[in-house]
């Protein structure tokens, strides 16, 4: 049975990625979501009565697993963060999007650009403002392999509530498809839609 761990993220990003696989699973496939913050629990929890999805919830020492079957209904397309409370205040959000079109920064050499993208991605985390979304096409996608030296920074901003689109078709390109266990595969309509609605845009 397929498992989707959200264990240390914080609202939106554990109501995402249920309403992620919910959207993936064929009718009266099972999955597990596995979660230990009990307002995450809820708030999938009212996701699925909302969506009127069968679920059944155990847990163990503080670790809830939320195993889920989908029905015939159609998943409903209310945004995730409809359900949430930020848990921590200060996690606000502006009106602008950051894009990574290379797993480096800046035209200096290899190692160095490499070393600045890093930094930069640190830095985003301790923002007043965190950005909308995130998005990445062409080499920025290799940011978010998991074999990536930034990877668990983006998880942390995914769990802060950052939005993150990763080109799909690039991400097929450079064979890192199963490697991208962040934010969500997208196509290049959705990736423009963002763009054309952002206040502003931030290329590293």
């Amino acid at each position: 049975m397929r498992i989707i761990d959200t264990i240390g993220q914080q609202c939106p990003a554990p109501v995402i990625a249920t309403k992620r696989a919910l959207k993936e699973s064929a009718s009266g496939d099972s999955f597990e979501v596995v979660t230990d913050n009990k307002t995450a629990l809820d708030n999938i929890s009212r996701f699925l009565k909302d969506n009127k999805t069968a679920y059944s919830v155990t847990e163990n020492s503080g670790v809830w697993t939320i195993t889920v079957t989908k029905g015939n209904q159609s998943v409903t397309l209310t945004k995730a963060e409809v359900y949430c409370t930020p848990e921590i205040p200060h996690f606000s959000h502006g009106n602008f999007i950051i894009v990574f079109t290379s797993d480096k920064m800046g035209e200096g050499t290899e190692e160095l650009g490499k070393l600045l993208i890093a930094n930069f991605i640190k830095a985003i985390k301790d923002l007043d403002m965190l950005p909308g979304k995130m998005v990445f096409y062409n080499n920025g996608v290799k940011l978010g392999s998991i074999e990536s030296p930034v990877y668990e920074n983006l998880k942390d901003l995914e769990s802060m509530g950052v939005g993150m689109l990763f080109c799909a078709t690039c991400s097929k390109y450079y064979s890192l498809e199963e490697k991208i266990k962040i934010g969500t595969l997208s196509n290049m309509f959705e990736i423009a839609q963002v763009m054309a609605s952002a206040g502003n845009i931030i290329k590293p």
